[in-house]
């Protein structure tokens, strides 16, 4: 449909010549009337219509003067002229405004209707030469950012004269990329290509900049330096709009600006570096190398949340933070298995952050997460009745720790679901600690029991805790887990199991220690023990 509007200053032509033919028949739309060369103006401005019927004698402002005002802005703009009789002077001065048309009063359906068939005729092809054209244009304009960032070094590819590059509307103070990627989604050709489509009318249509698609992302050239955070806020809030998927995580980087197209090579580079690791930052946002990543501030041993559960060996030596896998699961079960959630949040920020200080992929930061719940996952599937491992929640976790693509959400997701991974028992709090630790040692006095661990695992001193557990108990700690392991021994024994066999199911890695601690608390040996 083409717009159009009717100016003159008596009613009843305006509203007759609404009622007169069938307008949208013939591809036509009235959007609006004016009474007046004023109104008019107004009105031309708000509604920007293909087809002008205008009076030629108005009060005030005439038809002719009004549409002398009318070419000083738009060239394209297609006109009637009205009149009431024939008046050649006035034909004359309307030929040198290029009026299209002349209708006497009182208008004739016919003719009005064969005017306006024509005049579509010309507006059909009009607008058909401005898509080829513009067509044309945005193909150049991505054929050429294409050919300056696939190819060569920054610099290397010839650019056109400026002239050119004033027509293509790519003659810019500054040129800067951004990167942008679609994550979270299913693999979709037909939703990414009508992603992309939308990106590509959008930053041409709107000479808002180039976009076209390099190595499965969208990439964007802007006419602008989007470091400040206004502008990252509104360059990515486009982005988001444009994307429209609500299944969808973006990732979107950009690089520094650069003050030639000859160089833009270098400002995408930047970006698909940033992109490469959008998994390290917060998400929401646009990446710029101005963007703290996550844990930044903060990647040595200590962190923000300090204290033993951070510290030392667990996380293994700075070049390598997954070397103390073994005790670091040590802890997570046992903090996992006594219902300390706060200490199953610290044990994994902890690693998180030597893993990020360490320099390690997302793909080598996810395997060490996997192996840490597996490993704590199967210290937990040995424990006793009143403590079982939820399989379908450990299977959950495991598949979304290599779904997710933000470390950050990786981090919240194994801090809330880790602590549940284990069903019954009692909560780890206030007086109850103690008992835990009993009830602890007597279902897993086969694993790595350590007073220091445990005192880390319930954010206590070592020494402390242990004349807490002497004074609830009587015992040492130490003597009393080895009083525990030798009854189940003797037990083991009594079932007929080898030495060295009972001496692996009660916690004891030498079967001599074991021998040891026997004879000490039952007086002799395992084997005489046996004969009995």
């Amino acid at each position: 449909m083409y717009n159009v509007l009717i100016t003159d200053d008596e009613p009843t032509i305006r509203e007759g010549l609404r009622t007169l033919i069938d307008w949208e028949a013939l591809g036509y739309r009235i959007v609006d009337t004016a009474a007046n060369g004023g109104d008019a103006l107004r009105k031309i401005e708000r509604h920007r219509p293909d087809l002008l019927i205008v009076d030629i004698r108005m009060p005030g402002m005439s038809g002719l003067e009004l549409v002398e005002a009318v070419r000083k802005t738009d060239s394209a703009v297609r006109v009637l002229i009205l009149s009431g009789y024939a008046d050649f002077d006035y034909a004359k001065k309307a030929i040198g405004l290029n009026i299209d048309g002349y209708l006497l009063k009182p208008v004739d359906e016919d003719e009005l209707a064969e005017q306006l068939v024509r005049l579509r005729g010309e507006l059909d092809r009009r607008r058909k030469e401005l898509e080829e054209s513009g067509a044309r244009r945005a193909w150049n304009r991505q054929k050429l950012l294409h050919a300056m960032l696939a190819r060569g070094e920054a610099g290397q590819e010839r650019l056109p004269e400026p002239e050119a590059l004033e027509a293509l509307g790519l003659r810019w103070e500054c040129y800067s990329i951004a990167a942008v990627k679609l994550q979270g989604m299913e693999p979709n050709p037909e939703r990414f290509a009508a992603i992309r489509d939308r990106f590509l009318r959008a930053y041409d249509d709107k000479d808002k900049g180039v976009a076209v698609t390099m190595e499965a992302a969208i990439v964007l050239l802007l006419p602008a330096d989007p470091a400040s955070e206004a502008a990252r806020r509104r360059v990515y809030a486009d982005i988001a709009g444009l994307v429209a998927e609500p299944c969808a995580q973006i990732a979107a980087a950009a690089g520094s600006p650069v003050a030639s197209l000859a160089d833009v090579r270098r400002s995408y580079a930047e970006a698909a570096a940033l992109l490469d690791r959008a998994f390290f930052y917060a998400g929401g946002e646009l990446i710029t190398a101005s963007t703290a990543p996550l844990h930044s501030a903060e990647a040595d041993g200590g962190g923000a949340n300090g204290g033993a559960m951070e510290g030392g060996a667990a996380y293994g030596s700075e070049a390598d933070p997954a070397a103390g896998l073994p005790a670091l699961a040590d802890k997570l079960f046992f903090a996992i298995d006594v219902g300390n959630a706060a200490a199953v949040a610290q044990l994994v920020e902890g690693l998180g952050r030597r893993l990020i200080a360490a320099g390690r992929s997302e793909e080598a930061i996810k395997t060490a997460f996997a192996d840490l719940v597996a490993a704590a996952a199967g210290k937990l599937s040995h424990g006793g009745d009143d403590r079982k491992l939820d399989n379908a929640r450990l299977s959950a976790c495991m598949k979304a720790i290599y779904r997710h693509v933000r470390y950050g959400e990786l981090e919240r997701d194994l801090t809330e679901t880790l602590p549940k991974l284990a069903t019954g028992g009692a909560s780890c709090s206030g007086d109850k600690q103690i008992k835990r630790m009993i009830d602890l040692i007597h279902r897993s006095y086969d694993e790595n029991l350590k007073l220091e661990t445990l005192a880390e695992v319930f954010n206590y001193n070592s020494a402390y805790l242990g004349k807490l557990f002497k004074s609830e108990t009587g015992e040492y700690f130490n003597t009393y887990l080895d009083k525990v392991r030798i009854g189940k021994a003797k037990e083991l024994l009594d079932q007929g199991l080898k030495i060295y066999q009972v001496a692996e199911k009660v916690g004891y890695a030498n079967v001599d220690y074991f021998h040891g601690k026997f004879r000490k608390y039952v007086g002799v040996s395992p084997s005489a023990y046996r004969k009995k």
